[in-house]
Order: structure tokens, then sequence, then C-alpha cells
């Protein structure tokens, strides 16, 4: 059994590999090379700026291209074998369909882990590095980490109202100074203290308000404000890195970072639907190659089928454009609240192995 394995696997390899190029190029032909053609034409960027812009969008593409190379090397191989009597051969000396799909499900399976991978520790970095780089050429100076007309809200759990009130006309991320800040605390849902100060500095020990006026704050009244050069906020708040998230693309992030920056968000009392689609797809997205692989095998399979590349490519266009369509339904669904955000990354997924399934069984009877 393991002769034929890997016999199966040597198949599957080449149209991979074929199909990462294929899909890439595709890619490439009709979106990136356009954009950075537009570049050149329109900001006149250099060849070296371009090439490191070029790269940088590589693994992102990359990334797409799994699935859908998994889909027609899937088809390709096992339609080969099909019309060559192999398969036959195969089930005349004892060997089951399900038996024969497990190297496609196994390189469908590795592939998924290893986009993942590169999801999680490759794709948000080269997509940070590509957005500067835009960014600088666009406006003439480097990407800022500043935010104006910042405004924190978090919602206090137990009476479901702020927990405090915190706006800044202008953050700066990278030294951790705040800008023209008002503060207002609650306690058990009631405001009880104003703080109004020109500046705010994190320290180690919290923050510190600078040249300002605090106001506490009484049932139907105000107490007259108490003048301060430097005060030691008690409040607790968020630190200067937790605010920096609120400013960062979400394509930037990996998975880690995306699942803080939900969670901040909803502390801020904000709905977070599409965000938590976005979480979701990082997984779902690259397991359409094993999704691909259950679905394409039997496809393959089944008798009569040409082995062709051409007809690889568009049977494998024809499945790949029908998941898009589904990704995109389930993706606005789940973003309007609709249908619960896990439920709008996955239904592709989740339609395709059925679909796979019944498919496989009936090949296999």
């Amino acid at each position: 059994m393991k002769l034929v394995y890997k016999y199966i696997s040597k198949e599957l390899i080449t149209p991979f590999l074929f199909g990462v190029a294929a899909f890439v190029g595709i890619f490439i032909g009709t979106d990136l090379l356009f954009t950075l053609t537009d570049f050149y034409s329109n900001w006149g960027i250099g060849i070296i700026t371009l090439v490191k812009l070029f790269f940088l969008s590589l693994p992102s593409i990359i990334v797409l291209t799994f699935p859908m190379a998994t889909l027609l090397a899937t088809i390709m191989a096992y339609s080969r074998l099909s019309n060559d009597s192999e398969i036959t051969a195969f089930r005349a000396g004892g060997v089951s369909v399900y038996k024969l799909v497990i190297p496609a499900l196994i390189m469908g399976l590795v592939m998924s882990f290893f986009a993942i991978g590169l999801n999680e520790y490759v794709v948000p970095r080269s997509n940070y590095l590509y957005d500067r780089i835009v960014w600088e050429f666009q406006h003439g100076e480097k990407m800022p980490s500043t935010q104006y007309n910042l405004y924190l809200t978090p919602i206090d759990n137990e009476s479901n109202r702020p927990d405090y009130i915190l706006y800044t006309h202008k953050f700066n991320g990278d030294t951790g100074v705040m800008s023209d800040v008002y503060l207002q605390d609650y306690e058990q849902g009631e405001p009880n203290v104003l703080i109004k100060a020109e500046s705010a500095e994190w320290l180690d020990t919290g923050w510190k308000f600078y040249n300002g006026k605090i106001f506490y704050l009484e049932t139907g009244e105000r107490v007259p404000g108490l003048e301060f050069e430097e005060y030691n906020a008690t409040q607790i708040f968020n630190k200067p890195e937790e605010i920096s998230k609120l400013n960062k693309k979400v394509s930037d992030m990996n998975f880690r970072e995306l699942i803080e920056y939900i969670n901040l968000r909803e502390k801020q009392g904000r709905k977070v639907l599409e965000e938590k689609v976005k979480l979701h797809q990082r997984l779902s997205i690259p397991f359409a190659s094993f999704i691909f692989a259950l679905l394409a095998a039997p496809l393959g399979i089944k008798p009569g089928r040409s082995s062709g590349s051409a007809v690889g490519m568009g049977l494998s266009i024809i499945v790949i454009f029908i998941y898009y369509i589904l990704m995109t339904v389930g993706d606005a669904m789940g973003s309007q609240g609709t249908i619960q955000p896990w439920l709008g990354a996955w239904l592709q997924n989740i339609v395709f192995l059925i679909l796979g399934s019944i498919l496989l069984y009936r090949v296999a009877k």
C-alpha cells in the first residue's frame, strides 16, 4: 500500500507545481502588474522599489493559489490514472477508492497547515512593509503611527455602561504621548471624575497627565476644578501599544494580533462582526486545500474525464468561481449579523465538504 501511496503522490506533485505557477501568473498578469505599472507611470517609482513591491506581494498571492493548485493537481492526477485504467487496476487488486484518495487528502491537509503558517508569520509582515513603502512614496514621509480625534469608551460588563471615556486630539503611538486630553472616569456606571490636560505620557507606572484640571463630579453638581502641573492617573486604561493596534490594518495583523484587536474593539462597545469573519477566514480559506482535494478526487476518478491540463484548468476555474461566490455570500451575511461570523467564514467549506463526500461515496460504490 505504501508503494501505491508513493506512486499517486508523485503524480500529484508536478500538476500541483504547475497549478501554483499558473495561478500565480494569472494573479500577477491581471492585477499586480497593472498596480505596479500605475505606480511607475503616475508616481515615478524606481525599478528597485517596484521589484521590492513585487516580491512583497507574492506571499499573499501564493497563499491564495494553494487551494486552487491542489484542486487542479488532484483533478489532473486522478483523471490521468482513470483514463489509463490504472484506477481500475488498483481496484481490481483490492485497493478501495477511499484508500486511493488518501494521498490527495494528505497533500491538501499539508498545504492547509503550510498556508496557515504563511498567513501567521509571513503575509502580515510583507503586507505591512508593502503598505509602508506605498505610503512613503505617496506622501513623501514615513508612515506615521499618529491617530487624531481618538475616542476610547470601554464598556463595564457589570453595569453595561462606560468604564471610562477617553478623548485625545492627537496620539503618537511611537512616543506614547497624547495631546489635548479629556478623561472621564465612571464608578458603578456613574461619572465621578473628569480630567482635562494639555498632554499625557505613558510611564512604567501608568499614565501621567500634564498641565490640567481635575473636576470631581457629584450628583447634580460639579466641584470646582483643581489645577495641576503633573498628575499620576490611578485609573487603569489602555497602554500605548494597545491603542496603536486600533490604527493597524486587519491585513497587516497575524492571528494573535487580530484576536487582541477584536477584544479591544469589543471593549469599546463596537461591533466587530466583519473582523470576526476575517479572523475565521484565516483558517477557512487555507483549509480549502483539503476541501478541494476531497472534491477533486472523485471528479478525477469518474470514468471518461479527459486528463488534459486545459480541461483540468477549466473545471478548476468553474469550481473556484462557485466557491468564491459562496464565500462572498457567507462573508456578507456574517458581517451583517444575518448568520454567525464563524458560519459566514466556513459556509463555502461546509457546502463543498458535503458535496465532496457525496461524490466520493458515489464513485466508491
